[in-house]
């Protein structure tokens, strides 16, 4: 049997929760408070036992909690948010039981889940259905391989970001480093695997890519595009081309396609009380 006492503090909720065998994963104590600075700034991440997540919207705690592991959820998957899922938001603070450090992985997304069910009144559910996607997949020309198939150390590998005007060290074979200017991006790797690649673009699209060209060798990148963080964003007659455009200087091409993804429904949520 699972007891909760509620105890209100201020604006804040507070939810102290006695643990029992054979439960869902559950923080011991949760504090909700009502952020009012307008700000839009803000963040989440483990601090020892704690979870603190600093001016955080509903829809963010929803992509975290809902996440496949090794995975990511886009918004694009969530259906039937709210209209204040995004305009209002928290400070959260989790205490898990005892002294136990809270780290990143699938036990601490199954405990937001747990803190969404009883602080957000949260019912939802999971479906599949078609949605737009863009496939990876070679050019007529090919891709565009390294000279040196050699795997590279897996201790380099790695994907960093800096300023033109940065003093920037030597590139590690492996690593991508994405250089950002007023009217350009710059990509650089050397023995590039397409996962890695493929990473790097999930972070600039509203869309899941799917890797459909079979490429099991590793690549050499040089792209220069616009700097707008949308993978199809339209350039200018006088800009530099978009990255859906430059990735063809590799021998590749994000085509435009729909797919059976799996979604999450809102079926219902409430704010958090406050009083």
């Amino acid at each position: 049997m699972r007891l909760i006492r509620p105890s209100i503090f201020g604006v804040g909720m507070v939810l102290l929760v006695c643990h029992c065998a054979a439960q869902r994963p559950s923080f011991e104590v949760v504090s909700i408070k009502v952020n009012h600075s307008g700000s839009l700034n803000g963040g989440m991440g483990p601090r020892g036992s704690r979870l603190v997540g600093t001016n955080v919207n509903l829809n963010t705690l929803l992509l975290y909690a809902y996440s496949t592991p090794g995975g990511r959820l886009l918004d694009s998957q969530i259906l039937g948010e709210p209209n204040w899922a995004r305009s209002e938001r928290f400070d959260i603070e989790a205490k898990a039981e005892g002294d136990v450090r809270i780290m990143p992985g699938e036990q601490t997304r199954a405990m937001v889940r747990s803190l969404l069910e009883d602080s957000f009144q949260l019912k939802a559910h999971r479906e599949t259905r078609d949605l737009p996607v863009y496939n990876l997949v070679l050019s007529k020309s090919g891709p565009r391989l390294s000279a040196d198939q050699t795997p590279p150390d897996q201790r380099q590998t790695s994907i960093s970001v800096a300023t033109q005007g940065d003093q920037l060290s030597p590139l590690p074979r492996g690593a991508l480093r994405m250089v950002n200017g007023p009217t350009t991006t710059v990509l650089t790797g050397t023995a590039i695997s397409v996962s890695s690649l493929l990473a790097l673009l999930q972070s600039k699209s509203d869309r899941v890519l799917i890797d459909k060209t079979g490429l099991t060798g590793l690549l050499d990148v040089q792209l220069t595009f616009a700097p707008d963080l949308m993978i199809d964003a339209t350039p200018t007659a006088d800009s530099a081309p978009s990255l859906l455009m430059a990735i063809q200087d590799i021998g590749l091409k994000l085509e435009p396609a729909k797919a059976p993804l799996e979604v999450l429904v809102i079926d219902s949520v409430q704010r958090p009380p406050e009083n």
